[in-house]
């Protein structure tokens, strides 16, 4: 398959699917290349992809007998695992010559991509499955410098990287194992968790000590100049130390999501996460005593309040 003529789907349009569904598209019709044919649940988000050219499906089932390669970037496990299903009966009641590569974006435990292998496997279809997360926040997305992890074999791999860069992210990092890929993203969120909960403990310290949050951040900016360290760092001193509350890119549901994969798959290594688990504490307290809406540095709250 050739990137610039493949038949392209994508499902799932929030904040970040839109914004790289949108960046993909318009980099297609930039460069004269096929549209995106795309779906959403909430049918009114498809038109702000279809206003730069994309098509609008009716349906997951119309995607899986349009398009040759389909994106899946979607809220949790539970709605990857039904969407795939959806595919998968689609492809099922009609004669495919051509084989179907589902690439899917979103952070998933690596039990639900050992599912979606076996779904597949026990379908007898001409489908393959490739776990492609992406590093970023929607403002990384916005402008199309993400981090996208792909993989599958060699030439699936190639393929979702020249479609991908630079149309919705600066990079690619190959990763031939679909369950491998799960864990690598998910740790890769474990350390920027960590990072948040050094963060928030030093942010804590440097106002209780009379340093002060705003002074902190001087450091930072001189030492990390660099996203996500400063982004958060921001958020921790910005309106008074508030802006968690209003300047959202991830929220406290997905990161203690992510947050309990990664001690899942630190256990299941035989192996602690004490930093995961008490960020996991953390975002507890927020989830509790706060909102589960806030931007998940927000856990430095729980530093502040306990």
């Amino acid at each position: 398959m050739e990137a610039s003529t493949v038949r392209v789907g994508w499902i799932g349009l929030g904040t970040m699917g839109l914004e790289m569904a949108r960046n993909l598209q318009q980099h297609r019709a930039r460069t004269g290349q096929t549209p995106i044919t795309v779906y959403n649940r909430t049918h009114a988000k498809c038109a702000l992809v279809a206003e730069h050219g994309a098509h609008v499906a009716v349906s997951p089932a119309s995607i899986a007998q349009t398009c040759t390669v389909v994106f899946l970037s979607l809220r949790d496990d539970q709605a990857v695992k039904d969407i795939v299903t959806q595919l998968l009966d689609s492809i099922a009641l009609e004669t495919r010559d051509e084989p179907l590569l589902i690439a899917d974006l979103t952070t998933v435990h690596p039990s639900t991509t050992q599912w979606v292998l076996h779904k597949i496997s026990q379908a007898n279809t001409k489908v393959r499955f490739c776990q492609t997360p992406v590093w970023g926040a929607p403002p990384a997305a916005r402008s199309a410098n993400l981090v996208y992890v792909t993989s599958g074999n060699n030439s699936d791999s190639a393929l979702l990287a020249e479609i991908s860069v630079p149309a919705f992210a600066r990079t690619t990092i190959a990763c031939d194992d679909p369950v491998r890929a799960a864990k690598f993203k998910i740790m890769g969120n474990f350390m920027i968790a960590g990072i948040l909960e050094t963060l928030g403990e030093a942010m804590a310290v440097a106002h209780d000590s009379g340093i002060s949050r705003e002074l902190y951040l001087e450091f930072v900016k001189a030492m990390f100049p660099v996203a996500p360290i400063l982004g958060y760092a921001h958020k921790m001193v910005d309106e008074d130390g508030e802006a968690s509350k209003t300047q959202v890119g991830f929220n406290i549901h997905g990161g203690m999501k992510d947050v309990g994969y990664a001690i899942d798959v630190a256990k299941s290594a035989g192996l602690d996460l004490p930093v995961a688990e008490l960020a996991h504490t953390h975002l507890q307290w927020v989830l509790d005593n706060g909102d589960e809406n806030w931007d998940w540095s927000s856990l430095a709250f729980a530093l502040r309040k306990q």
